[in-house]
């Protein structure tokens, strides 16, 4: 089944739906290095807003960058220059709202790293359930020596991620670092070369795809709120998210298929 995606009129975004389930969305902003200008902030907001809602179908999402210069810079700097204290702040509050609802996506994001991120980029990195880098990409935050902080989740996302002490390195120094880092740190879940980096991220799409689609959805929420919560009320939630699959008929087909010895035929019922 093919995913509906109402708005097809994107100027900043490519969407390509693959009949698995599989959507790819690449920011294409080339020339401006994929940097997030109001209009991509929108056009984000409404696609992240159309995948939480109308979902029927959807497996798993890469998020990538046009080009071989910039998975994103970050925050569009040039349509910031002169812009007004409200502006801004308008502004940033549409590029807060997409990154959120891009969070609340009910199925694994993955982020494919093209090149270099900055900023607002590396926070949807981060936002990512997972991502894939090539191996010559730059990552920055940059924020600190421009007069603002990481303000679209990189303050809450990254430490995390790789712990407090390091991201107080990462944003308070200002810092840039690579791939390897990314990989030692756990931002990054594989290094590839920029001709590995779509083929892999494609290939764990369609096999996250193959899975039980329910079973995907619950797991990715069971460890995502587990994680706001403490151990004991974590593993309640657990188990109320994994009653929720017991009377599935997917559950009732993997059982079967897996006796079988056979590949199972899941509906999402």
């Amino acid at each position: 089944m093919s995913v509906e995606i109402k708005t097809d009129s994107f100027s900043t975004i490519l969407v390509d739906r693959r009949d698995n389930g599989l959507v790819i969305v690449t920011l294409n902003r080339p020339e401006e290095g994929n940097a997030v200008n109001t209009d991509m902030g929108i056009e984000l907001l409404d696609l992240w807003t159309d995948l939480v809602r109308n979902n029927d179908g959807l497996r798993c999402v890469i998020l990538t960058g046009a080009g071989e210069e910039a998975f994103c810079a970050g925050g569009d700097m040039k349509q910031r220059k002169g812009m007004s204290e409200y502006a801004w702040r308008q502004q940033h509050e549409i590029f807060e709202q997409a990154l959120w609802t891009m969070m609340e996506c009910p199925v694994p994001v993955i982020a494919a790293v093209n090149a270099k991120a900055f900023g607002g980029g590396l926070e949807m990195i981060l936002a990512a359930d997972f991502a894939y880098g090539v191996d010559n990409v730059k990552l920055w935050f940059p924020e600190v020596m421009i007069g603002i902080l990481p303000g679209v989740g990189g303050t809450t996302t990254l430490p995390r991620i790789v712990g407090e002490h390091r991201a107080n390195e990462i944003i308070l120094a200002g810092g840039a670092f690579g791939s390897a880092e990314a990989l030692e740190w756990g931002i990054f879940n594989r290094v590839c070369s920029i001709k590995e980096l779509m083929p892999a991220a494609i290939a764990t799409a369609v096999t996250i795809a193959g899975n039980a689609p329910l079973a995907v959805r619950q797991a990715k929420k069971a460890i995502h709120e587990g994680l706001q919560m403490d151990v004991r009320t974590a593993l309640r939630y657990e188990v109320e998210c994994y009653n929720r699959l017991t009377g599935t008929e997917d559950r009732a087909e993997g059982t079967l298929a897996w006796n079988e010895k056979r590949k199972p035929v899941f509906k999402g019922r």
